[in-house]
Parts: C-alpha cells; structure tokens; sequence
C-alpha cells in the first residue's frame, strides 16, 4: 500500500500567513469593522481631494508601496496584546480630532487624527515588538498626508524665490530678454507665474518618499550612509525643479505660450521628477562604493 504524506509548508509561507490573518480576523472582527467605517471614508476622500493634484499624485504609490512594507515586516508573528492604558486614552482626543476633521472637511486634521488611531490600536492589539518591526512602513505612510495649500505655500516660498532668481540669472547670462519681479518672470512679451505647481514644489514631497523608501530597501542596514542619502534628496529635487522652469521659459519663448501649458507642462513636470529620482539612482552608484572603501579603511 501507498502511503501518501502531506508535505509540510515551509515557514513563512502564504498558507502561513493567510491562516494567521484568518484567525486574527476571526478574533477581531468588531475592530476591523470599526476600523474600516473610519478609514473608508478619508481614503475615498484622499483619493478625490489630494491623489488627484499634483500635491498628492504620489499618494496611491505611497499606500500601496506601505501595504506591501507592512506584509515584508510580518508583526503578526511577534504580536502580544499589552495594556489599554495608558496608551489607550490617546484615542480620546484623536476621535475627536477626526470627528473635527470630517466636519469642517480638513484633510490633514481628519487623516492625522485617523493615523494616530490606527497607531494607538496596533499598539494595543499587537504590542510594541510589532511597532518595532513597524517602524518604518508607519513613518512612510505619513508621506500619504499632504499639508494644506497655505502651509505650502508659506514653507516654500523662499525655495520659489530661489529657483526663480536663479533661471532668470542663468538664461540672461545667455543674451535672453528676461526679468522677474518676485515670482513673476517676463520674458519677450509674455509673463509666467512661477506658482507652486509651476516650480514642482509639489513634488518635493513625492520625490523624497519616494527616495526613502529606496534608501530604507537598498541601505536600510546602514543607516549613516542612508541618511546621507537622504539629506542630498532634497537638493537633488530643488536641482531637478530648476530646469522644469528653464524648459517652461524656453518653451514659451520659442514656441508659444500655449505649448509650455497643458500637456506639454505636465510632461515635463513627470520628466522632471523621473529625473531627480534617477539622480539619486546614480548618486547612490557613485558614492556607495567611495563610502563603502573609506569605510573599510
């Protein structure tokens, strides 16, 4: 007679995996419920409110990018449920906060609230070894909450200055009729508005997400190289924003106006920001093996 053994499954695997969350749901049910009726509704309003500008364009990447670190860290194999209090009572004021939120319809205060929430119960429910192995994807998803416009605007000012002043230098130093006033730059007979959107600040924020989560997978177990790459990430950005505005001026000057608008100007703003994240690709290329024999030294 055959006998036929059932092969076990390697740790780790995914009938592992999804009888864990098959047993944790069964559990806790009422609280993911709960949590759903919460977060339904700001990701919906995410999606249609923030995703959908150029502010927030990274904000899908970031959320789905954040759900795959969460299964990669697996928290649920070290979870052990610690004491309501005193933690728990940060779920007070955070409820409110998010009811606040929803009220007045203020994004960053509704998804703050909401994150904090969502942190304080994986801390009850899963317990501080889980957030150890959290950590990181929990720092990334802050990227997901855009500031709002005015706060924006205020921060970066002086970078808009900057970048502008700076083009307008460059492209007279090479016999164009060019001038600005703040913000406002003429050249020939047109004027152009270096906005927010204009100058790609708005990417600044997907650029370095975007950036950390590439340092964290490449260089997460050396974490002064990875900060220094971090702290280069904004000026690569600021670098990759200036020539956006030298390509909108050239355009508009050579061209037309109408062809620096519309698709052409979002093309080049995608280009731009595929173009700092490669700069920070060949940055890495240049300086690990350096920093990597200066080490060994």
């Amino acid at each position: 007679m055959i006998r036929v053994e059932a092969r076990p499954q390697p740790s780790g695997s995914w009938t592992d995996v999804g009888s864990d969350l098959a047993r944790w749901t069964a559990r806790w049910w009422p609280l993911l419920i709960g949590l759903a009726c919460l977060i339904l509704p700001t990701l919906s309003r995410l999606a249609t409110v923030s995703w959908s500008t150029e502010q927030g364009a990274h904000g899908p990447i970031i959320f789905i990018s954040a759900l795959w670190l969460i299964w990669r860290a697996r928290p649920w194999e070290v979870a052990k449920r610690q004491s309501f209090l005193p933690v728990g009572l940060l779920l007070v004021p955070a409820l409110l906060l998010y009811s606040v939120g929803r009220i007045t319809s203020i994004l960053a205060i509704e998804a703050l609230s909401l994150y904090t929430v969502i942190v304080v119960l994986l801390w009850t429910y899963l317990g501080k070894e889980a957030l150890k192995r959290l950590w990181f994807p929990l720092v990334y998803l802050l990227f997901i909450i855009t500031p709002p416009e005015n706060w924006v605007f205020v921060a970066t000012r002086p970078i808009k200055d900057l970048i502008s002043d700076a083009s307008v230098n460059l492209l007279a130093a090479f016999g164009l009729p060019i001038g600005s006033t703040g913000t406002v730059i003429q050249i020939g007979g047109y004027q152009l508005l270096v906005a927010t959107a204009c100058s790609g600040i708005n990417s600044l924020i997907g650029i370095c997400a975007l950036g950390v989560f590439y340092v964290y997978l490449r260089h997460g177990n050396a974490p002064r190289y990875a900060l220094l790459l971090i702290s280069l990430m904004i000026p690569l950005a600021i670098a990759a924003n200036f020539l956006r505005i030298i390509i909108l001026v050239l355009m508009t000057y050579y061209i037309s106006e109408e062809a620096a608008q519309g698709l052409a100007h979002e093309l080049v703003g995608m280009g731009m920001f595929i173009l700092a994240l490669l700069m920070l690709l060949g940055l890495d290329a240049v300086l690990h093996p350096i920093v990597s024999r200066w080490a060994r030294k």
